[in-house]
């Protein structure tokens, strides 16, 4: 029995694209603008599933799963912000958001595990009835989308 020799095959190296650095910066704040539009989008549910939590009595089981829906989103939405988040000195920071989306998420948690607990204490009852919603990081989140726009504008004028 012979054995062949593997050839090499040669495959084409992938083209990369090299952007200018205001070509690049624009696709980042475009792109990561979109990840704020949809957790902006996402805060009317979230609210209304942390306004459900924290009524008196027990809380209904389709909280639980509408809320881990919103929790889900979330989630995918604050790793593609981690991912697309850069070092930079401008407003709006990137990293900024990605903070504000893991708040988000952590409210949202919080809120569910006080609503579905292991066991009850009053402490957590009044820590459960205590909760108000996502608070001023929702509106400084809101905020961030309208620095984004204003600056996304701002490059491609």
């Amino acid at each position: 029995m012979r054995i062949l020799r593997r050839r090499a095959h040669s495959r084409a190296e992938p083209t990369s694209v090299l952007l200018d650095p205001a070509t690049a910066e624009l696709v980042r704040l475009t792109a990561l603008l979109e990840v704020v539009v949809q957790a902006v989008a996402l805060q009317d549910r979230a609210e209304a599933v942390i306004s459900h939590c924290a009524q008196p009595g027990e809380t209904p089981w389709d909280v639980a799963r509408a809320g881990r829906a919103v929790a889900s989103q979330y989630s995918r939405l604050s790793g593609w912000a981690a991912d697309l988040a850069w070092q930079t000195d401008r407003p709006p920071p990137p990293q900024r958001i990605v903070e504000l989306l893991r708040y988000h998420l952590g409210v949202l948690d919080c809120a569910l595990k006080l609503a579905f607990p292991r066991y009850r204490t009053d402490r957590l009852e009044s820590r459960r009835l205590s909760m108000t919603g996502l608070g001023p990081p929702a509106r400084e989140l809101r905020d961030l989308e309208s620095a984004l726009r204003h600056r996304i504008t701002t490059l491609t004028a």
